[in-house]
Order: structure tokens, then sequence, then C-alpha cells
């Protein structure tokens, strides 16, 4: 059937697929055409998409103008038409008589969308490939673009787009179809079935990674059946062959065993460290299956991309995600909410207070547990040295968080510094086990060549290969597998493996080779898109040069994804390219990888390798800013230091470099806020020096941050927060003014609570209170919040999130715990009189621990327990972390080790669902700390507990006490004197300055006389456990006045 016939000329012509245009036949292009108002363009395009081109004048009016009463906008509707009159030039362009409107009567429209509706109807009633082809070409885009969030256009666009997309079915264009429709699983189906029969399997894979990937953002889906089976017939024979196991019957027994130990207690993982090919992935796939047998929930994951933070993490979490219905009722909202911030491709909104590592290693633990069917989990993971850090530090937490979770990191033995440090660490503290795996023997290696062989071998030949080997397990593979094309088998590995392997694997043309140089330069795994980035050029095939690295087994593919097929493989690549190409082919890697939407981290890292700064420039800051929108500190300083080196004075660097080192609590920080301050926009500027200043208070040099202030003046939020915060807490320590910090406490509080910032309001409540203790009315303060907040639920959790660290001065000894018990009386019925929840929790908890530590035990329990279920009630993780972490301590009390070890697991496990984390941490390790009763088992508490609080976000000047007192004790019961003298002089500035309570100051003298014992001086100790129980005992604490009168005779 012929195309349809070009219309005559018509007097008006309007487009309404794609941007809206209007014409007049005869209009001068030289003369400006009259403002149309949006109003009136809206009446255009209503009307011409009715048909007739007319409409009831109630339908225009409820159309366009639905919140307005009749009157109103019968009078809108005549304004509008008057404008569209003008605008067309015609005063008969829009006529309204009778109730209707009628838009150009009686004259010739030409309307692009009247147009192809009619030609798509009838094309598609002939069914003529020919006729729908040519009607989809008059589709000109969807139906007006910038109306897309009108109601009244949503029908016909959908009903032209379904149209549009039916004749591109009928002409068999499946691709323009699946560009069209990129959710479309039939049309990708076919696709990938005309791709496989043509025997382009790479082809086929471009189209499934297509199809899941829109799948997956698009509907949060998976591809159905029919896509998977044809997904597994692409990859059959591409994945690789599984490792053939041979031997290694000792080292299996030893992690089998270290399984069953761990759901006792320890250890909560393994490292297995041995060089490339030595056997590492055939052996975790060989655990992997014993542990499926013993029943063990496994879940396996390749490192890769360092650049990205959290990016094991990220592949982990994705899939599992996808195996619950509900997450948030799973797993918990505030943990969903985390696991959102890793996962998201694209813009997030933030959470309300930054993200730490502690969050991050909860959600993903509590969603292992989740998806985990009630067994216990072995998470392995394979090439762990090449893990980015915010992974590394992840894994290793997982392991140090004990059953049931275990787990196995395989990697080479040299290791990122921070994965090395972590380790070591844990296997110290007995928490992570070390198996390094060896050559096989000779008789081990020759049964391996037998089984690997293409075809029969006799014993002489596998024990040549044996030999030559040299008991590396892919060499004798490879080996074996090449025997029946080679000479002999002692003659394939005539140089070095590297170089034996390049030959073999990579006899292909000379641009395959070339393009899978580039491949083995950029990173470890590809998806579809970057892999054809990286292997096209000019006038040659990408896919093609893919489908021949396949067939000669230099890739696989795994999960949608291409890999080489072993780390030596990709080794034996990029150690041929000579030095001098290798800069300006790091260079053509960078601008292919940034072309195929690769992550900017890795693009970045591949401009910097080749030398170029200014490009590297905005990938490493995009990273960088990812980074820290995780909590990924570390991954920060590895992106953002590179780029110092070569531009010093690079401002967002500077400043991400300050913020950085300030949350990890490291050296360096005054003077990288310096740095950043002086090169920094005004505003900018004062926002980061006051930020300086706050953390120069957190280094205990309050006078010094006070004296710095005088000369800044921030105009943001969180310089003016940090401003507050500087002021407050300085007031808090003894120094400053009260009145400047309440002041200026009371207006950023002010402004967040207009503007529902959160997480401004959680630390400005603390900066409020901070003043309110310093000027004496702490009572007040808390009174006047439970008032104000009492009909703002959530409000009410966040701003007593906020006092949890400053009401502590209520407590150890400030005055008689009966008071304290009376004020927490009259706080709970007040809260139960506004049916404030939040408020009544936290007096109920105050309470428990004001029974607590007057040794009134049972009373403690119950109010402890019933503060814990009114938190858990309301999402308080907080209040209900607290709450745990104090019947662990009741539990110690009596004896009781093992539930107070694991209520302090589930205190942890709670605390990080919280963000106000660094209020709770070290409560909860420094517990840890007290409960170990054997010295050395305290000291490697101590080591695990030092890595796992750190920083202000992790710590609070406050909270550290709770810390620096059980580490003293603890490192002089192991007579490790240097470590306790460090933590006693953080501990007599704590007492002394920042707390000065009575049972704080107790506490240290107990803590000294513990080193005066470890010194030797026995009578000094004794009288300093006496003078301590003297001083509990004044102050209530009973028990503590027991157990140090005990240690005194």
């Amino acid at each position: 059937m012929s195309p349809p016939p070009t219309p005559p000329s018509e007097a008006v012509s309007i487009r309404l697929l794609g941007p809206f245009h209007l014409s007049v036949a005869g209009d001068d292009p030289q003369i400006p055409s009259v403002p149309l108002p949006r109003r009136a363009a809206e009446l255009l395009q209503l009307l011409a998409l009715q048909p007739g081109r007319s409409l009831a004048n109630e339908q225009v009016v409820d159309a366009l103008w639905p919140h307005l009463d009749p009157d109103a906008g019968s009078a809108n509707l005549r304004k509008a038409a008057h404008h569209a009159r003008q605008f067309i030039g015609q005063p008969d362009a829009l006529v309204l008589r009778g109730g209707r409107v009628f838009l150009l009567p009686d004259q010739a429209v030409a309307c692009d969308a009247e147009r192809f509706e009619r030609a798509a109807d009838e094309a598609l009633r002939s069914g003529d490939p020919q006729a729908c082809k040519a009607a989809a070409q008059l589709y000109g885009g969807d139906l007006l673009p910038d109306a897309r969030y009108e109601t009244w256009t949503e029908a016909p666009r959908q009903r032209l787009r379904d149209k549009f997309l039916q004749l591109l079915r009928q002409t068999g264009d499946l691709e323009r179809l699946v560009r069209e429709d990129p959710t479309d699983e039939a049309a990708h189906v076919q696709l990938m079935r005309e791709e496989l029969a043509a025997g382009r399997r790479s082809s086929a894979l471009r189209w499934y990674g297509h199809l899941r990937d829109h799948l997956q953002q698009t509907l949060d889906m998976h591809p159905g059946p029919s896509a998977e089976a044809l997904y597994r017939e692409c990859v059959a024979g591409l994945e690789g062959a599984a490792p053939r196991f041979v031997g290694r019957a000792m080292e299996l027994v030893r992690v089998l065993g270290w399984l069953r130990a761990s759901l006792a207690g320890r250890p909560g993982g393994a490292v297995v460290r041995a060089p490339a090919g030595m056997g590492k992935t055939a052996f975790c796939r060989r655990v992997a299956e014993e542990a499926r047998g013993l029943g063990w929930q496994v879940r396996s994951l390749q490192a890769g991309d360092w650049t990205r933070p959290y990016g094991i993490a990220a592949d982990l979490v994705e899939p599992l995600l996808g195996e619950l219905p509900d997450a948030a009722q799973a797993i918990g909202a505030h943990a969903q909410a985390v696991l959102a911030q890793m996962t998201a491709s694209g813009d997030v909104k933030p959470l309300a207070l930054p993200l730490g590592r502690h969050q991050m290693v909860g959600a993903v633990r509590r969603l292992l547990l989740a998806t985990a069917a009630q067994k216990p989990v072995l998470l392995i993971v394979d090439d762990a040295h090449a893990a980015d850090d915010a992974s590394a530090q992840a894994l290793t937490q997982l392991a140090a968080s004990g059953p049931p979770v275990f787990v196995l990191l395989a990697c080479r033995h040299a290791l990122p510094p921070l994965l090395d440090r972590n380790t070591s660490r844990l296997q110290r503290a007995g928490q992570l086990e070390a198996l390094e795996l060896g050559p096989l023997s000779e008789e081990e290696a020759a049964l391996l060549a037998a089984r690997s062989a293409d075809a029969p071998m006799t014993a002489e030949a596998a024990t040549a290969i044996a030999r030559r080997a040299e008991g590396l397990p892919f060499a004798v593979v490879e080996l074996a597998r090449g025997a029946a094309t080679s000479d002999g088998a002692t003659a394939v590995m005539s140089r070095s493996l590297s170089s034996a392997l390049a030959e073999r694997l990579c006899d292909l043309d000379p641009g395959t080779t070339e393009a899978l140089r580039r491949l083995a330069l950029s990173a470890e795994d590809f998806d579809v898109a970057t892999a054809v980035a990286l292997a096209a050029d000019e006038g040659h095939d990408a896919l093609a040069r893919l489908d021949q690295a396949l067939a000669a087994g230099v890739l696989v593919v795994a999960d949608g994804r291409y890999r080489f097929r072993h780390a030596l493989v990709r080794d034996a690549l990029a150690e041929g390219i000579p030095p001098h190409r290798r800069v300006l082919l790091h260079r053509d890697v960078a601008a292919r990888l940034a072309q195929g939407g690769a992550a900017p981290g890795l693009v970045g890292h591949h401009w910097l390798a080749a030398g170029d700064a200014e490009q590297a420039m905005p990938c490493a800051l995009a990273a960088a800013r990812q980074a820290f929108r995780l909590g990924a500190y570390e991954d920060v300083l590895r992106h953002v230091e590179p780029l110092l080196a070569h531009r010093a004075a690079q401002p967002e660097a500077l400043a991400l470099r300050a913020e950085s080192l300030d949350a990890l609590g490291r050296p360096g920080t005054l003077a990288a806020y310096d740095a950043a301050a002086a090169f920094a926009p005004d505003a900018l500027s004062h926002e980061l020096r006051a930020k300086r200043a706050l953390a120069q208070v957190k280094m205990s040099d309050p006078p010094g941050a006070l004296q710095y202030l005088k000369d800044v003046h921030p105009t943001t939020v969180a310089g003016r927060l940090a401003e507050a915060l500087a002021y407050s807490g300085a007031a808090a320590l003894g120094f400053g003014d009260p009145a400047e910090g309440t002041r200026r406490s009371a207006e950023v509080r002010r402004i967040a609570l207009e503007t529902g910032d959160e997480g401004t309001l959680v630390i400005a409540s603390w900066s409020q209170a901070a003043a309110a203790h310093a000027r004496g009315d702490l009572h007040g303060s808390v009174w006047a919040d439970l008032k104000e907040t009492s009909h703002l639920p959530q409000l009410a959790v966040r701003v007593f999130d906020g006092h949890l660290c400053i009401t502590q001065r209520f407590l150890y000894g400030s005055r008689p715990y009966a008071e304290v018990i009376a004020f927490a009386d009259a706080l709970a019925t007040e809260a139960q009189r506004l049916g404030a929840a939040r408020g009544h929790a936290f007096a109920v908890t105050l309470r428990g621990e004001a029974w607590l530590l007057s040794g009134q035990l049972d009373a403690a329990e119950q109010d402890l327990l019933a503060g814990g279920r009114m938190h858990r009630a309301i999402g308080g993780a907080t209040g209900e972390a607290l709450s745990l972490q104090r019947r662990s301590e009741l539990a110690i009390y009596r004896g009781q080790m093992d539930r107070a070890r694991g209520l302090l697991d589930e205190a942890l496990d709670v605390a990080r669902q919280s963000d106000v984390g660094f209020h709770l941490l070290d409560r909860i390790y420094g517990t840890r700390i007290a409960m170990a009763t054997q010295p050395d088992a305290a000291l490697g508490v101590l080591e695990e507990a030092e890595a796992n609080v750190r920083g202000p976000l992790e710590s609070c000047p406050g909270c550290r006490i709770t810390f620096a007192i059980p580490a003293t004790i603890a490192a002089a019961r192991a007579h490790e004197l240097d470590v306790a003298a460090s933590h006693q002089q953080q501990s007599e500035y704590l007492a002394n300055v920042v707390m000065k309570l009575p049972a704080w100051y107790a506490s240290l003298h107990e803590a000294q006389a513990h080193i005066e014992r470890a010194s030797g001086r026995v009578a000094a100790a004794r009288e300093g456990f006496a003078a301590a129980a003297r001083e509990f005992h004044a102050c209530g604490h009973v028990l503590d006045a027991a157990r140090c009168r005990e240690l005194a005779s």
C-alpha cells in the first residue's frame, strides 16, 4: 500500500507531537509574533485535540482551572480566548457560542497529531509493513512534552504513543522499538533470538543487559523466564568452566571447622591468602559447596573497582533487596533508607544526618539475615585485595560482628593499607583466622593436569606438566588444556607464564588484541556498554571482537558482565603494553569510559594515569562527592589527594579533604580547614572556619576555638550550626559565656523547626541543652522541649535524641538519686498527660538509669525494659539502644556475662539503625571492654574498640568518658602502661574538665589505682581504691563502692 497522500496546504498548521507550534499561512516571519500566555496556549492545545476542535465551556474550565468556581473559571476562559485570538491574528479564531468553545471553525487546519492518528489507524487495519513504516515516520515525538503533567494530556498522549509502538512492531523495527520503549520485553527477546541465530552472542548479551537495566531502574523488576532462558543459552560455555579441585584436604577441614566454631561466637571470618593462580577461586567454590551441605546460606562476591565507594557492598545488596517484597518491614525503615543511598544510581535525597560506616554495616547485616531463611550466612569475597576502602571497612566489621555471619576473604599477599590493618587486628583478637594456600604437590598437580586435559593424557605427560608448572594450579590447567595442540607438554611453557598465556590466548587479529589490552588496562570487569566502548574502533565491529575474545576463552561472562578468564590473563595483556604507549592508552581508555558512562572515579583514575589532571578534575571531584555523601571518607581522600598534588589550591577538593579528615578524627584537621578556607568563596570560607572552630573544641581546646571565632561570621545554616555548637560546647566545658551559646543555638534550632530540617534539629537541640547545662537550667530545658514537641512526635524523637548525651548530667552524683527519680516521675506524668510518647519513654529510661546507678537492680530492670519497649514502638532507635546497653551493665553487676554480651550485640545492632551513633558507640564498646575478664582478652577488645569508634561521627566529648575509663583499666590490667597512660590522660581531661561529676571523679581514681597496681605500687593502689570507694559511696553508687572496697582489701 502506498503512503498516505500529502494533504493540501491549509490556512493554519498546528504541531502537537513534540514542542507546540501554531502557524498561519501568509504570516511574515520577519514580524515578531504576539506573545502567547501559558493558559492561552493550553486552551489552543486542548481544543486542537478534540474532534471538531470544539468542547463545552464547563469541560474547558474543569480541565484548565479545576480549582476555580464556575464564574471565575468562565472569566479566565474569556481572557485566554482573547489572548489566543490576538496570537493567531484572527478575530474569529476562537468562538464562544451556545455554551461551547470552537477553535478555527469552518477553516482548513492541518494538525500533525490528527494526521498521524488517521494514518496509523489505516495502516494498522491493513497490516501492510510499508504503510506502517510510513505512518510511523509521521510521529514527531510524544504529545506536548511541555504539558507532561497536565491531566488532560495523559490519555491522548498514551493513546498516540501506543499506536506508534504498534506501528514499530508491525514494521519489525525492533531496535527503534526498544529505544522508544526500553521495557518492552517481547521485543528484546526477539532481538536476542535473532542475534543468537546469527552467532552474535555479544550482541545478544547487549540486548539482555539493556532490558535488565531498564526493568530494574524503571519498574524495579527483573527479566522474565523467556529472557533469562535466552541469557543462559547465550552464556553457555562462556562463563568459564568451574576450576577443577584437587588436594587442599587439610585446608578445607580447617575452614569448615572455623565455620562450625563461629556459631558459638568465634571466629567471625577467615582470610585465605595466595598468589595469583594458586587456586583461591577454586578453593572458595569448594568451601561454598561444603557449606551449603552443612545448611549455610552462601553469598559470593567478586571485588573489582576500588574507585566505587561501597562498590562490593552494593553488588551484594542490590540483588538481595530484590528478594524482599517489603524491605522496610523486613529490615526496618532506617536500614532501607541507608541501603537506598548505597545503591542509588542517580541523585537521591540525603539522610537527615551524615552517614557513617556503622549505619552501613548494620543495614547490610540486617539484609543478609533477612534473606537467609533462618540459616547462618557465609559471605565469600574473592579478590578482596581489589576492594574499595569503604567496602573493606564494612567486610571486616561484618566479620567482627560475629554469628550468624561468617566472612571469607580470598586475596593476594599484598593488601591495601586499610584492609591490611583491619585483618591484622582481627587476627590478633581471634576474630579472624588466616590460611595460606601453597603450591600443589607433584602428585596432586599431575592429577589436576589429567582431569583438566581436553583429551586423555599419559601419566608421563601429566607429570611433566606438573613439574613445569611448579605446583601452580592455574598453570597446570592451562598447560593441560593446551597440550593437545602443542609439540609436547614440556615445550608449552618455554617462557614466563604470562607470556605463554598471551601467545596462546591472544592468537587473535591485532585489532582485537589491542581492544583486549584496553580492557585489561581499564578494570576488573565490565558491563556490556563499557566493553563495547572499549572494544570499538572506526570501521570495526566491537561486538564481533568481543565474540572472538569469548570464543578464544580470554573473556568469560558472569551475571551479564564480561570478565577476564583469570587475573593472570589480564596481567599478561597489561604487561604487554610498552611503557611509552601506556600513557596514551590510559588517555584513550579514559575518553572511551567517559563516553560509555562509566563511574566517574574510574574515568578520573585513567585521566590521572595519563597525566591529564585537568580532565581528571571533574571526574575525581564527582567521585569524591559521592563518597562523601556515603560517609566513605577514606575513599574521599583517595580521590582528592592526587588532585591536590597537581593543583594545591582547588577549593572543592580542599574542602572535601578538610571535612573528611575531621570526620575521621585525623591529625592535620585544623590545618586542612585553614587551607580550604583560604581558597573558598566568602560564605563557604566562613562556614569552613566555623567548622574548624568546632573541631578545635572537640580537640580539647575551647579557649583557642573561642579566640578564633571572634573573626568568623557564618551566614549559611551549616556554618551557623557549627558556630552555635562551638559556643555551646565551650560553655558546657566551662569556657565562654553560656548566654552566647544559648542565643546562637536557639536561632539555629528555630530555623531547623521552621524548615523541618531534622538533622540540624538534633544537633541544635544538643547545642541548646549543652548551653542550658552550662547556665544551670538543664531541667527547665527538658521541660520546655517536652511541651514544645508534644504535638510533633517525629520532631520529639529527634529533639530527645539530641538530649541523650547532655541529660546524662542528671546522673553520676550531680544530685541525690532520689531527686533524679522524682524528676523523672514528674516528667513521665506530664508526658502521659500531653500524649508525648517520646518524652514518656525518655523519662522512664532516665528513671531506670538512676535506679541502676544507685544499685536498685530490680527496679532498674523493670524501667529499662519498659523504656526500651516504648522507644521501639515509636521507632526511637537511639533510646532503645541506650536501654539495651544499660541492661547489659545490669547483667554485668549480676555476673551474667553471656547475657550481657548478647544485650551488647543487640544494642550495637540497634545503634547502627540510629544516625546519632556518636552518643552510643562509646558506651557500647566501653562496656565491652569492661566486661572482658581476662587481661589479654580485654586488650584485644580495646584494640577493636579503638578501631571502631573514631572521629566525631562515632564519638562525642561528653560520652567519650564511658570509653576512656574502661580503656585505662583494661590497658593497666594487661600491663600495657604506655597505652594505659594515654587513656588516663584523656580520662583526666574528660572527668575534670568535661563532665565534672562526682561519680566520674571516683571512676578516674579507680582507673588510676589500677595503673598504680600494674606499676607495682601496691600500697598506693590500695589507697586509690579505698578513696574511690568512699567517693562512690558518697554519690550513691553502692555497687561500685563495694567493688572498689574489695579491690582495696
